[in-house]
């Protein structure tokens, strides 16, 4: 299937809002754009084939002296390529652009320019130049520092494009200006696209980010089951890195394909848990479709920034491909793709992390750095570091002075004055059934060390 016809598939097959349908690139009318422009350039003797040998010449030549001179080429495709931001660093607007191709000719003989060839090569440019018509072509310089002209002018001898000598011949096109002026003010379009859709799901957001606050406050009694529910759903969101990777072999950006895939696992492991079941309450059941909703969305952005990109190079290779003018290596940055898919997903993922998922405690911000659990009467050394108190206790009891993560002697002296109260009332506030097994745990080790593992065995009287 050809990709014309798959693009226009995809956006009509894939769910996406008619808004951003209406946005994406008009693939088929640039197109016709370029078809244009290719009868244009052929009724001017310029087919693909005769700029091809034009470049062959020079292409030759510089293979055979071992070198690369992008100024003996015959001709220029010119395209604006001013800076596309400001001494502030922020980005300008996009601008319209007028491309032009420009042949260079000998004032003198009419021969095309094309410096270091040997006499036969240039007798051979100045046949196709013959060929094509170009003496009937208008000549055209540009001032320095001014728009270009209306109307044909010579060029100034200080030109700093200027090659003495020669003269610029302009080839006078329009379906090339008609081509950028769509596909600029179209990548405009999806640049304010996505901003739109950055604001709108900033709003779902934050709202959904007040809803989880109050559904997971430990101070209500009523939320004080399902908080373990919620923590646990998003602890298997956090471990399964659906946008970005969070391992030393996986830590880039996912594209859509990657993410759909790792969003689908997370589905499954939610459906093999049960935990979404076990949000029986209206609020909740809706907080949690919320949740999935934007990520979903996350999703769809991803997917259709791909496409579109994709759209983008594919119209810039079939412009090289039918014009033989070579764009793709010069393509200006006001004409470059976006960021929509990357841009949208991270920074939406960071404000899902900061306004939802921060509202719930994960157990592994909170754990021992020696037993990996949580920190149970948790004492603070005098060189900062938390460890639970069994902990402590086991460090001590080696002669173990100095602490595991900076080795200052901060161990030997700590005691009851370094339990950190504050810390453990809120470990028992939002983790209380973590607290109390890790509370019997060590009240059971305790046992053990006072009268050895037989305190384990469970005392059966016949």
């Amino acid at each position: 299937m050809k990709f014309g016809q798959l693009f226009k598939e995809t956006l009509r097959n894939e769910g996406f809002p008619p808004e951003w349908i209406e946005s994406a690139l008009s693939y088929s009318q640039l197109k016709k754009c370029i078809n244009r422009l290719s009868t244009e350039l052929s009724e001017l003797g310029l087919d693909p084939d005769t700029l091809g040998k034009l470049l062959k010449h020079v292409e030759d030549y510089n293979a055979a002296a071992d070198q690369s001179d992008d100024r003996a080429r015959p001709f220029e495709y010119i395209l604006d390529d001013s800076e596309d931001e400001d001494g502030t660093g922020e980005k300008k607007p996009r601008k319209t652009f007028q491309p032009k191709l420009v042949f260079h000719v000998d004032e003198v003989t009419g021969a095309l320019h094309s410096a270091q060839l040997d006499e036969k090569t240039k007798r051979k440019l100045q046949m196709l130049a013959v060929e094509t018509g170009m003496t009937e072509l208008r000549v055209f310089e540009e001032p320095d520092n001014q728009e270009t002209p209306s109307h044909p002018t010579v060029a100034s001898a200080n030109s700093p494009k200027n090659r003495p000598g020669y003269r610029k011949i302009e080839i006078p096109l329009t379906s090339d200006t008609e081509f950028f002026t769509k596909l600029t003010a179209e990548l405009s379009g999806l640049e304010a696209l996505q901003k739109r859709e950055e604001q709108r799901m900033h709003g779902e957001i934050q709202s959904l980010g007040r809803q989880i606050a109050h559904l997971t406050d430990p101070d209500r009694r009523s939320n004080k089951k399902l908080l373990s529910v919620w923590r646990q759903i998003f602890q298997l969101y956090l471990e399964e890195g659906i946008f970005f990777g969070t391992t030393e072999s996986d830590h880039s950006a996912h594209d859509a394909a990657k993410a759909q895939e790792r969003f689908n696992d997370f589905c499954e492991k939610l459906r093999t848990s049960g935990l979404s079941e076990r949000l029986k309450k209206k609020e909740n059941i809706e907080a949690f479709n919320t949740f999935m909703n934007i990520n979903q969305e996350i999703l769809q952005g991803l997917r259709f920034g791909e496409i579109n990109e994709t759209a983008m190079k594919k119209i810039l290779k079939k412009f090289d491909k039918r014009t033989a003018l070579g764009v793709k290596a010069t393509v200006p940055k006001q004409i470059t793709y976006p960021s929509f898919s990357s841009h949208l997903a991270k920074a939406v993922c960071a404000e899902v992390s900061t306004e939802i998922l921060s509202h719930v405690p994960q157990i592994e911000d909170y754990a021992c750095p020696m037993c990996m659990e949580i920190k149970w009467r948790p004492v603070r050394l005098g060189c900062g570091h938390v460890f639970c108190i069994r902990c402590l206790i086991v460090m001590q009891n080696n002669k173990q002075d100095r602490c595991p993560l900076c080795r200052e002697q901060t161990v030997a002296n700590a005691n009851s004055d370094n339990l950190d109260e504050e810390l453990a009332q809120y470990l028992k506030k939002w983790f209380p059934d973590e607290v109390k097994e890790k509370q019997r745990y060590n009240e059971l080790m305790a046992g053990v060390d006072q009268y050895g593992e037989v305190y384990k065995e469970k005392c059966c009287v016949m």
